[in-house]
């Protein structure tokens, strides 16, 4: 029996995704008919608290939140728990190699707060405006920035961070530039962080944190069996739950090969309620052997 639905956010409960409304209807009427009758949810994200509040008024319940993909867990009632911040003398090491050597644009920075501290001492003007006012306009999703380039090194050095997205350049070019800094941080610094790339951007989080990882945390804590969790994910660092949990399952909109780690794939989240009805469908389930490289390739 699924006591816990474990989802993954923008492409997967916000899909089909719309910036005026959120949560899609019908995503929306199936999560609050599993709510009133007692089950849980807990998302499963890159994002920073900010995003919880708003889900909760949409679905009318509680819900709890991995946020910085692994690096905290926040309960029902908000309250913070098992932090995994960076490593601050390393994460200032970071930022000064990789200014010196790549000039990244843009640094995001992320923490238990509602907030993004930024940094865009390397983003051309019109862009840097762009990319503010952009932020403006994409309403539900906006988040709350704070500049502040002046006081960022010090941020990294005295405060607790728990992730950091780094962004370099536009189109084929950024992207390039993303992979090949990446590696360069991973020989360098794959002691002390974890690394992903997406698209033009890097994201880092302190050693060991990743979605699977946290997920397996929240359920020994909460007393939940893996057999009673249904994981659901679009690509990239949702493979770490793949990769513990059975009963998982990819968006129809993911890369083929992603689709081919989970055991089921449904086209919205709402397709759960099939798999909620009858049981049965689930029992063949098995966890499986995850093929990382191939999968974050697509």
């Amino acid at each position: 029996m699924i006591k816990l639905i474990a989802t993954d956010l923008d492409g997967t409960l916000f899909y089909p995704k719309n910036r005026i409304t959120g949560i899609p209807a019908t995503n929306k009427k199936f999560l609050r008919r599993y709510l009133d009758n007692g089950g849980k949810l807990i998302l499963i994200s890159g994002r920073n608290p900010r995003i919880v509040p708003k889900i909760e008024r949409q679905l009318h319940h509680k819900v709890s939140l991995i946020g910085c993909n692994g690096g905290f867990y926040m309960d029902e009632d908000h309250k913070i728990h098992n932090p995994i911040p960076m490593n601050r003398d390393k994460l200032v090491e970071l930022f000064a190699y990789i200014h010196h050597v790549f000039g990244p644009w843009l640094w995001m920075l992320f923490d238990t707060s509602d907030v993004l501290y930024t940094n865009c001492s390397n983003v051309p003007k019109g862009i840097d405006l762009g990319f503010r006012y952009g932020n403006l306009f994409r309403f539900y999703f906006a988040e709350k920035l704070i500049k502040g380039d002046a006081n960022f090194v010090n941020r990294l050095a005295t405060k607790d961070n728990f992730k950091a997205m780094i962004a370099f350049g536009v189109k084929q070019d950024g992207k390039t530039k993303a992979e090949q800094a990446c590696l360069a941080l991973k020989a360098r610094f794959g002691d002390y962080f974890e690394f992903a790339t997406s698209l033009n951007v890097i994201e880092v989080t302190a050693k060991g944190v990743q979605k699977g990882n946290g997920l397996v945390s929240y359920c020994k804590a909460n007393d939940i069996d893996i057999n009673e969790v249904a994981v659901c994910g679009d690509s990239g660092n949702d493979l770490y739950m793949f990769a513990r949990f059975p009963h998982t399952f990819a968006m129809e909109h993911s890369p083929e090969h992603f689709k081919s780690q989970a055991n089921h794939v449904i086209s919205r989240i709402s397709g759960l309620q099939e798999y909620l009805d009858n049981p049965s469908l689930l029992e063949n389930d098995k966890i499986k052997e995850i093929n990382y490289e191939k999968a974050l390739d697509n």
